[in-house]
């Protein structure tokens, strides 16, 4: 009787082993799937060999350039901007709601801005004429970067990146706070030169040459795999007034094996005005300059002005 009863319960585990492991197998083979392509740069990497606080100099070299009708495109229009191989998407501080629709490579990867700025040294600025190049970016964040801040990224619907912070000023001392900070970068920029011209869609800029810093919360996705993806992005900035920041951005990506993929595609359109606030954000990794001193922390808002 012993021997029976052993033998139904090495047969009655037998086969619960059996089930778990056909249930293991499932789980791992649907949430790859769910997950393959959907993954973020981390902050300990390189995306394609270049440092994250050279990243943000790239994209407001573009962005700058960009006049008011070419950030309001039309739905089912294209905006993005391909840099080496990674793709830069339509700023979310303009405000308003976008659907755009691009081809793009499966070896391209996508940056995705959230609250950012950047802070120019221009020639009608208080800021004195020997203040190290460095400072800019912490001026960015200081000065440019302030309000409550919340993003959310989704990649085919699945939330990958959010971000809730507030960062406020008082007596001359920023106070930030973190209530949430997944798989965003908060950046400073390494100091580049920003060349403003008289068309830019953010409003009241001094045009010219000039060394900046900037400062944000941003996203890098590493590239998809081959076929359609929707990737959207939402920016909400509160505390601002009248410039208060409300977005909803969905990319319609036609992912393609081994093909370049969309250089830069800006599709104006007509009579649109441009929201006075640009700004963004990201951060589950913070990137600082080795120049910029360790008390240095966030903050959000508008760029420069």
């Amino acid at each position: 009787m012993k021997n029976s009863i052993n033998a139904k319960k090495t047969f009655s585990l037998t086969i619960a082993a059996f089930f778990a492991v056909i249930l293991c197998s499932v789980f791992f083979l649907f949430g790859y799937s769910n997950a393959y392509g959907i993954e973020v740069f981390s902050k300990n990497e390189k995306p394609f060999g270049i440092p994250y606080d050279e990243w943000i100099g790239k994209y407001w070299k573009w962005l700058i350039t960009q006049t008011p009708e070419q950030t309001e495109p039309p739905n089912g229009s294209c905006l993005i901007h391909k840099s080496d191989s990674m793709v830069m998407l339509l700023d979310p501080s303009v405000g308003g709601k976008h659907e755009l629709d691009c081809d793009i490579s499966s070896k391209d990867g996508i940056m995705i801005a959230s609250w950012n700025g950047f802070f120019e040294n221009n020639d009608k600025d208080d800021v004195p004429d020997n203040t190290p190049p460095e400072q800019l970016s912490k001026f960015a964040k200081e000065q440019v970067n302030l309000g409550a801040v919340t993003s959310d990224v989704k990649v085919d619907g699945k939330s990958i990146a959010k971000l809730d912070e507030i960062s406020t000023t008082s007596n001359n001392k920023l106070n930030y706070k973190i209530n949430a900070m997944d798989n965003f970068s908060e950046i400073y920029a390494k100091p580049f030169n920003i060349t403003i011209p008289e068309n830019t869609f953010l409003p009241d800029q001094v045009t010219g040459t000039w060394p900046s810093g900037a400062h944000g919360w941003f996203t890098f996705l590493k590239p998809l795999p081959p076929g359609d993806h929707k990737v959207s992005y939402t920016l909400s900035v509160q505390g601002l007034g009248a410039d208060n920041v409300a977005s909803e951005n969905t990319y319609t990506f036609h992912v393609k094996s081994n093909q370049t993929g969309n250089t830069t595609m800006n599709i104006p359109s007509n009579d649109t005005i441009l929201n006075s606030n640009i700004t963004n954000k990201s951060s589950l990794n913070t990137t600082i300059p080795n120049e910029l001193p360790a008390e240095s922390i966030n903050g959000s808002k508008v760029a420069k002005i």
